[in-house]
């Protein structure tokens, strides 16, 4: 499961992006025009090993873990259309109001990227990961059947078959759970003192930045409690940061940086580096 998560493509307007300063990763939200030192999906990859620990430790039989699954798959599902019944979208925003943006109704803020593509992805990656657990367990026994001449393997054609089905529907409930916008004009009215804090107005997004550079991340501290498992750094291995900075060095100055996430095919223009981050970054971290 670990092995696929770290080749599972970033979620969409993500990407990879190169600090000069210190040779460490991070990552870049095109849209949302949002950096991040830890992986956007280092939540998600956290959360399904722990269940698939879980699996493990508890021995299941081949059926007792598709039903797991299928609850765990069922559940997230559930979360996602609960957080979706907050978003209020798409609205019309930007200055010729051609750009589309979505307003959460519980916390005030609005966003250009659509929650239920998020979701979406999100959701898909768990099914991607635990089904694929599920298929490989399924393979083990079968060959273990085969060795030991036994028959009674267990077929999961009937249950992968329902997952699927229920995989197949999740696009109608994510998007049968945002709200309409008919809705923002009510919940949260912002700064009374503002003249435009009357719904979706006073929430529209700031302006995106179109060909801007992406920016790192402005803090290199731990997230949450400090715990080193949900450190929000990551930097690369010391021989890679060295080859890295290899590269740059061997680069001639006008051709450095040539490309951003929101600046199309890539370019040999004399591009500037986007700003190092504040401090250095740990060593060694993970996602």
């Amino acid at each position: 499961v670990a092995k696929k998560a770290s080749i599972t493509p970033y979620p969409p307007h993500w990407s990879e992006e190169l600090d000069a300063a210190s040779g460490a990763l991070y990552f870049y939200n095109d849209v949302r025009d949002e950096s991040l030192w830890r992986h956007p999906l280092s939540e998600t990859f956290r959360e399904v090993l722990e269940q698939v620990g879980q699996f493990v430790t508890e021995r299941l039989r081949l059926d007792q873990l598709a039903a797991r699954i299928e609850e765990v798959l069922a559940e997230i599902q559930r979360r996602a259309s609960e957080e979706l019944e907050q978003w209020i979208g798409p609205l019309q925003g930007g200055e010729d109001f051609s750009d589309s943006y979505f307003y959460n109704s519980q916390t005030g803020l609005s966003s250009w990227e659509d929650p239920r593509e998020r979701w979406k992805y999100d959701i898909h990656v768990r099914y991607d990961l635990l089904v694929g657990y599920l298929v490989a367990e399924e393979r083990v026994q079968a060959q273990s059947y085969v060795r030991e001449g036994r028959q009674g393997a267990q077929d999961l054609t009937t249950t992968l078959t329902s997952l699927v089905s229920s995989m197949s529907s999740v696009n109608s409930v994510l998007a049968n759970s945002l709200g309409a916008a008919d809705r923002a004009t009510g919940g949260y009215t912002g700064d009374p003192d503002d003249p435009e804090a009357s719904g979706a107005r006073w929430a529209r997004p700031a302006r995106r930045r179109r060909g801007g550079l992406p920016l790192p991340p402005r803090a290199t501290a731990s997230s949450g409690a400090g715990d080193s498992a949900t450190r929000a750094l990551f930097s690369m291995p010391p021989h890679q940061q060295q080859y890295a900075s290899n590269v740059r060095g061997h680069q001639p100055p006008d051709q450095r940086w040539p490309i951003t996430p929101s600046s199309g095919p890539p370019t040999m223009g004399p591009v500037s580096p986007p700003p190092p981050p504040a401090g250095t970054p740990c060593r060694g971290a993970r996602p």
